[in-house]
This record gives C-alpha cells, sequence and structure tokens, in this order.
C-alpha cells in the first residue's frame, strides 16, 4: 500500500530501490520492536495498567454506569444508565422527532437508492462519472442513527442529540448536492 501511495503522489515507482529499502527497513523495525522482550518493569506497569482498566469496568457493571467522552473537552463522563435513558425518553417526547424502528429498513432504501442512480444514468439526466460517485457501497452502508453525548459544563449534564448518517446509503448523493449547490449559496 505504502509504495503504491508513493507511485501515485510522488511518481515514484512501483520497482525502485528506494521503495524496497524502506520496506526492508520498516519490516525489520517491526520485527525488533515485537520479537524484543519486554523489561520487567515495563511487564509490571502494563500488569497494573490492565487491573486498574478491569477494576473500572468492573465498577461500572456494578453501579449500573455508562462513560461517554463529552462534547467539546474530549474528557470522559461518567453517568447512571437511568439517568441517561431518563433524558433520551425526555428528549424524544418533547421533540417527537425520532422513533424507535420495529424493522431495519437499510436494505430497502439502498435498492431504492441504486434504482434511483440506475435510471437516471439510463435517461442521461447524470453523467458516468457523477453516477459512479454518488452509488452507495453495499458492504459500507449503515442506517442512520441517532445518539448522545453528555455537556457536563451545564447544569444537570444535558445531552447533545447527534443523528449519525456517514454511511447512510444516500449519504454520497447528498455529498454530490452539496458540491454542486454551495457554490450557489457562497455566491450571494
Amino acid at each position: 500500500k505504502i509504495a503504491v501511495d508513493l507511485n501515485h503522489r510522488h511518481a515514484i515507482p512501483l520497482k525502485a530501490l528506494e521503495i524496497k529499502h524502506f520496506c526492508t527497513d520498516l519490516e525489520t523495525i517491526f520485527n525488533e520492536r515485537y520479537t524484543s522482550t519486554l523489561s520487567y518493569l515495563d511487564i509490571y506497569r502494563i500488569r497494573k495498567d490492565i487491573k486498574f482498566i478491569h477494576s473500572i469496568k468492573r465498577k461500572l457493571r456494578k453501579t449500573d454506569s455508562i462513560i461517554r467522552v463529552t462534547d467539546k473537552s474530549g474528557i470522559f463522563h461518567i453517568g447512571s444508565t437511568v439517568d441517561y435513558d431518563e433524558k433520551i425518553e425526555k428528549y424524544q417526547a418533547k421533540t417527537n422527532a425520532y422513533i424507535q424502528l420495529s424493522s431495519d429498513p437499510l436494505m430497502n432504501t439502498f435498492y431504492k437508492v441504486v434504482s434511483l442512480l440506475n435510471n437516471l444514468r439510463i435517461k442521461q439526466q447524470i453523467t458516468q462519472w457523477q453516477h459512479a460517485k454518488m452509488m452507495p457501497d453495499k458492504n459500507k452502508i449503515q442506517l442512520a442513527y441517532l445518539y448522545f453525548i453528555p455537556k457536563p459544563h451545564k447544569t444537570g449534564t444535558p445531552l447533545r442529540p447527534i443523528v449519525s448518517g456517514m454511511n447512510a446509503p444516500t449519504t454520497k448523493i447528498s455529498r454530490m448536492l452539496d458540491r454542486l449547490i454551495r457554490p450557489l449559496f457562497d455566491q450571494y
């Protein structure tokens, strides 16, 4: 992969001597790093860290707690799962914008998107490169989902709702439309 990337970015031939030396040196470094024995002090520290992590896991399970990364600071927040569930239910009741699905519509949505793009291509309403750029990858698609991140800097630690649709079947269409339409909005 590295050789292909160097070839693509810097036009270095795949069979260049530099690439062979680099690959050999890299393999040597990996072998030295992962086959060398650890010092007694390193082994002691690793065991101590593992015990510490296991104790945190036990305490989280025992107290029915949840650990989440906060919104902006990147620190961890430990809260009660009951409290989180209550806040999520209140949010969903207040906004009435989200429902829990009883079935998985992912593949149905995928097939509709593929059918739509194929029809647009057949009618020559989009070009081949646009068709390829917007076509979702069946192996990478994922249903959009809602999750919450705590805001510990605010009173009562409210939760910030986030909808993740990064790998949804329609995401590539959205990106293409954004790329085509954004210049109009930026212009005015």
